[in-house]
């Protein structure tokens, strides 16, 4: 844990120990890990892993009812690269503070398809993307991390930090932890980035007339422009033009934590 723990905050934990299962939907061992979306299969055979197989896994996190929303979020998942397509922005990707596909259509509900992610890309770079009208969206604060790209057949730890600062600010940090878990892992932060709301993301195209695509994602109840009201439902994982079982996930998890006291950066 990078960061304390929200006092009776959403927590989720994979539950991919248990019985070996295949499933394209959601899956049968845990209702709130909802993969019905994208284009993509995963098998669990039981060993605490996630094997993923498609052209579009997309696998979101949240309430089966829809009800109870994410807020400051720490986003944990190790993964390995076994065989893709070599699309540059795919990899290790998470989005939170959306809504995007799951309290309505992507299609129609625009300003509910808005969110932030973190990438670890394929192509060895890190950024942070900013989608604000699916499928538009913009990136920032790239970085090459890998000068040849992702190494395949070794476990990299992920983190993706989400939190508002007191000034109105959204602060979204990346960790990597590339000793493969050995003793709780050796995080660096890798990348970090504070949405100020005056020049981060695609300001042509807005989710729909008067809304500014720059305003900050951040955490409440509503949130302008939200269709359903409920600007926070999912956390969700995302990679393209994964081969047959060519991507690998394991101690995956999701924690509400307490936003610090400071604006001051770590």
């Amino acid at each position: 844990m990078l960061y304390p723990s929200e006092p009776n905050g959403l927590v989720w934990a994979a539950r991919w120990d248990t019985a070996p299962r295949r499933f394209s939907g959601r899956d049968p061992q845990d209702p709130w890990f909802d993969a019905e979306h994208g284009d993509a299969s995963y098998r669990v055979p039981g060993d605490g892993t996630l094997r993923i197989s498609g052209a579009l896994p997309r696998m979101y996190v949240h309430d089966p009812a829809l009800e109870r929303q994410w807020r400051n979020v720490e986003v944990t998942m190790y993964f390995q690269r076994v065989s893709d397509e070599k699309v540059a922005w795919g990899g290790m990707v998470s989005v939170a503070r959306t809504n995007h596909g799951t309290t309505g259509d992507e299609n129609k509900h625009k300003c509910d398809t808005r969110g932030i992610g973190a990438r670890v890309r394929y192509d060895g770079a890190v950024d942070f993307e900013k989608e604000t009208n699916h499928p538009e969206s913009e990136a920032t604060a790239r970085k090459t991390f890998w000068s040849g790209g992702m190494p395949y057949g070794i476990w990299l730890g992920y983190k993706h930090v989400v939190l508002d600062l007191p000034d109105g600010r959204v602060r979204q940090e990346l960790w990597l932890d590339t000793a493969g878990g050995e003793g709780g892992g050796r995080w660096e932060l890798t990348n970090s980035f504070e949405d100020d709301g005056k020049g981060f993301g695609n300001s042509t195209t807005a989710c729909r007339a008067g809304m500014l695509a720059h305003l900050p994602l951040r955490a409440g109840d509503a949130r302008d422009g939200s269709e359903s009201g409920k600007p926070n439902i999912s956390v969700y994982f995302r990679s393209d033009g994964v081969g047959p079982e060519g991507l690998v996930y394991k101690w995956g998890s999701v924690r509400e934590i307490v936003a610090p006291a400071s604006t001051a950066p770590r």
